[in-house]
């Protein structure tokens, strides 16, 4: 029997002619499974034992602002190809109860696809270029995230450092959502507890975000979330 996990990342244009993910991605994700790269112009969504969105360009603020809400002059320009994917296939995988995992641009653009909102520009620490997996802030995770997630048990750490390269943020908690990681950090005319940087939509959903990039950084926790949805139906 066959028990290699098939993952698969939502690809981008990587140049003038040529499509795909970055290296980190791939180099991550193999460890998990097979790795196949999704093209936003596919009609039909396939059969997955894990979806990842991954980082990327602003997400459309067209998506969850209001009439009233004012546009940030600040904000950056989307990817077209990103954004036909969350219009057309996103729906189709959370119908079909495809478990996922959110990066960064995929954290912000599931929690705005149930119903959250961003803040559209946001001061922070970024890592420079030439080291993403660099240490930048640390964040908290809650004490009950080991009952709720069985894979967290054994993770003592509940303070932990991450790297970080975001202008966005996730503002409020998606209604089908808990909060499992926050940044007490600059913030505060937002959220009084911390920023919202982990995501959890289990058990209403098999999905897990984080705001931060384990592909660079490979941290436990986000290991652990992963192995969680992959392993949420083995018996």
């Amino acid at each position: 029997m066959n028990n290699i996990k098939k993952i698969g990342i939502v690809g981008h244009f990587t140049g003038v002619n040529s499509f795909g993910i970055s290296k980190p991605y791939m180099d991550f994700f193999r460890h998990f499974g097979e790795v196949s790269i999704i093209t936003p112009w596919e009609d039909d969504i396939r059969d997955l034992d894990l979806l990842v969105l991954p980082g990327g360009p602003d997400v459309n603020p067209l998506r969850y602002l209001e009439p009233e809400d004012e546009l940030s002059i600040y904000i950056g320009s989307s990817c077209p190809f990103k954004e036909r994917f969350d219009r057309q296939l996103l729906p189709k995988y959370i119908e079909a109860k495809t478990k996922i995992f959110g990066i960064c641009r995929g954290h912000q653009s599931l929690a705005v696809y149930f119903g959250a909102k961003l803040v559209q520009d946001m001061y922070h620490e970024t890592n420079p270029e030439s080291d993403g997996a660099k240490t930048i802030h640390k964040v908290t995770a809650p004490d009950f995230i080991k009952q709720m997630i069985p894979t967290m048990q054994e993770y003592n750490d509940l303070l932990f450092d991450v790297n970080s390269r975001h202008h966005q943020v996730v503002m409020n908690c998606p209604e089908n959502a808990t909060v499992i990681g926050r940044y007490d950090g600059k913030h505060k005319e937002h959220w009084e507890e911390g920023d919202i940087e982990a995501l959890t939509y289990f058990p209403n959903y098999p999905a897990h975000s984080v705001q931060w990039h384990p592909e660079d950084k490979r941290d436990e926790f986000s290991v652990r979330l992963i192995n969680h949805l992959l392993n949420l139906n083995d018996e």
